[in-house]
């Protein structure tokens, strides 16, 4: 009775298949069982003041740039936007 024993080229392609689908399977599980994602931001805790102002600048479209009260609203926002005083310490 002969028994073949396999060559060592067999033996390591069965290793390298055996780590690539070890590999596939761990990579499988792992973005799988991921934590869940938020893809909206919370909802800011007070109500925007400027929110109104903004909505009917929006709503006009084009005819909002000669506006006064729309140029005045967007100049506040962006003041806010851009205010180094509201910043967290440390920066």
């Amino acid at each position: 009775m002969c028994v073949r024993v396999p060559s060592l080229k067999a033996i390591g392609r069965a290793a390298a298949f055996a780590f690539v689908a070890a590999a596939i399977v761990l990579a499988a599980i792992h973005v799988g069982s991921g934590p869940a994602r938020h893809d909206t931001a919370p909802p800011p805790s007070g109500r925007d003041p400027l929110a109104p102002a903004l909505a009917r600048c929006q709503a006009l479209g084009p005819a909002a740039e000669q506006d006064a009260d729309c140029q005045a609203t967007w100049a506040e926002n962006r003041r806010r936007f851009f205010d180094d005083r509201s910043a967290p310490e440390g920066r």
